[in-house]
């Protein structure tokens, strides 16, 4: 290995997943900055829906506050495996839960999410949402990349988790 490196290098051209992922996120997170809103709104498609195991984890039915479910349109989903992942596409749309976070402990929650998906390689992106008659502004996950992985048609990570398992 070149300089004594123990990690495989790609091919010229080619990039190896785990050396741009680390680097990039490395690099990420020295430079992270904290959403300092006195309020957050989150538009949530995936592990943090009602019931997945993110959600339970933050304990968001306790710690946040549900505002419905809508669907947002231009975003496509992907499956990455065990989590979901959004990348914008016309025509497509993903069913959201929209959760607000307010007060300290809410956004101590709200920020620990943030942290988490940032981290985990996507970024912010704003969008606007009608629920109930409100218009809103909030925040969804976008993946930095597009995922060349399979793409759930039906825009629903709950519907897809439910169709693998009856599928086993």
């Amino acid at each position: 290995m070149e300089n004594g490196s123990d990690q495989e290098r790609a091919p010229e051209g080619e990039s190896s997943l785990y050396g741009n992922v680390f680097h990039k996120n490395l690099c990420w997170q020295r430079s992270y900055e904290r959403p300092e809103e006195k309020e957050m709104i989150m538009a949530l498609y995936g592990s943090l829906r009602e019931g997945l195991y993110n959600s339970r984890r933050f304990d968001l039915s306790g710690r946040s506050e549900f505002l419905g479910t809508v669907r947002i349109e231009g975003y496509a989903l992907y499956s990455l495996g065990p989590y979901p992942a959004v990348y914008p596409s016309e025509g497509d749309s993903v069913l959201a839960e929209v959760r607000k976070f307010s007060g300290k402990k809410q956004l101590e929650i709200a920020k620990s999410i943030d942290y988490m998906e940032l981290f985990g390689g996507y970024h912010r992106e704003y969008v606007d949402l009608e629920i109930g008659g409100q218009k809103l502004r909030a925040i969804i996950y976008v993946y930095d990349e597009e995922p060349g992985t399979e793409k759930v048609e039906s825009g629903d990570w709950v519907e897809y988790l439910e169709g693998k398992e009856e599928e086993r």
